[in-house]
């Protein structure tokens, strides 16, 4: 298979994953927002909603098309991966906020590979030059390190609650 191949499929995923990501990150700040960490939740939504904009340029710039039916499974995986048990029924759990960011973070860091790749596909993609992907690595790496304090303060909640 081509190269060029394999990157559009890889982008397919990506953009799958960011669509679920984003769904996910919308969500937690939706039910953190009167919380201290509701303002810091919602930049980080913005934030990565903007990533999957630009990895939405990289697909145009590349003449990437296609990928619906993967975006739309991760739609649909996102809407399932609400029900699972997390000790409540009707109420936010503080199981499903630390099990989401979790989740998130997880995100945040195949996001991160996916820069790194992309930056060593530039040569093959010479489009993709306008594209600052160190610096996208870059925030990532920001958005890991406030993901991960607020995930200590989410266990922290976890083990306080009754």
């Amino acid at each position: 298979m081509d190269p060029l191949q394999y990157l559009a499929t890889y982008l397919d995923d990506h953009r799958a994953g960011a669509t679920g990501g984003t769904r996910l990150a919308r969500r937690i700040w939706r039910s953190n927002r009167n919380t201290t960490w509701g303002p810091q939740l919602e930049e980080l939504a913005d934030a990565i909603e903007r990533d999957q904009t630009v990895l939405e340029q990289v697909r145009e710039a590349a003449g990437i098309s296609g990928g619906d039916l993967k975006q739309f499974g991760a739609l649909v995986i996102e809407q399932v991966a609400r029900l699972k048990p997390n000790r409540r029924i009707l109420a936010y759990s503080p199981l499903s906020r630390v099990l989401e960011l979790e989740s998130l973070m997880s995100g945040v860091q195949a996001k991160q590979r996916l820069w790194a790749v992309l930056r060593l596909a530039v040569p093959l993609q010479p489009e993709w030059s306008q594209f600052d992907f160190e610096a996208l690595e870059r925030q990532g790496h920001t958005q890991l390190d406030r993901l991960g304090q607020i995930h200590e303060w989410a266990a922290a909640e976890m083990m306080n609650s009754d």
